[in-house]
């Protein structure tokens, strides 16, 4: 048999298998793709499909005018700031009891009710130990001493003494 008989078989044997192996690789990845899709069952009575709502588009936030200027000193519907109303804050204990004194100062054109806290904390995490709480009325422009004597007996080494000032109602 001549040389290009055999030169044929070969090339057509070469078609043929190339075209077996992509019949084969079609096949394989229709049967893959077909693995794991639901097969909805007529009676029972869900919808094959899912509805998502459309979910809204986030917006960046525009600031207001309505910023607060902290440097701003209080006047007739104007925030009112106690942090400096206290003065003179002196907490320490004596013979291991912890008494508190101050002087308090309504600074603002409006009547006022101060809550004045003091607390023992400990320095290792910060936990209370003690606290009092009194509550102290000023007029507008009035000063009163503030006095929250023995309010804990306890040893003064490992803890400290916190105090601050609210006004109720605001």
């Amino acid at each position: 048999m001549p040389r290009t008989g055999r030169l044929r078989r070969d090339a057509a044997a070469h078609r043929f298998r190339t075209a077996g192996a992509w019949c084969a690789a079609g096949a394989l990845v229709a049967a893959l793709g077909a693995c794991g899709q639901p097969q909805p069952s007529p009676d029972d009575g869900v919808a094959p499909t899912v509805s998502v709502p459309v979910q809204p588009t986030i917006t960046a936030v525009t600031p207001s005018d309505d910023v607060i200027d902290p440097s701003v000193e209080p006047s007739d519907g104007e925030l009112f700031d106690a942090a400096s109303s206290l003065t003179d804050a002196s907490c320490e204990a004596t013979g291991g009891v912890w008494s508190f004194t101050g002087t308090l100062t309504n600074s603002d054109t409006e009547k006022h009710t101060f809550t004045v806290a003091v607390f023992i904390v400990k320095r290792s995490d910060g936990s209370d130990v003690a606290g009092k709480e009194v509550d102290i009325t000023l007029e507008p422009g009035a000063t009163a001493p503030v006095s929250i004597p023995s309010f804990h007996t306890g040893p003064g080494t490992g803890v400290e003494c916190l105090s601050g000032v609210t006004v109720k109602g605001l």
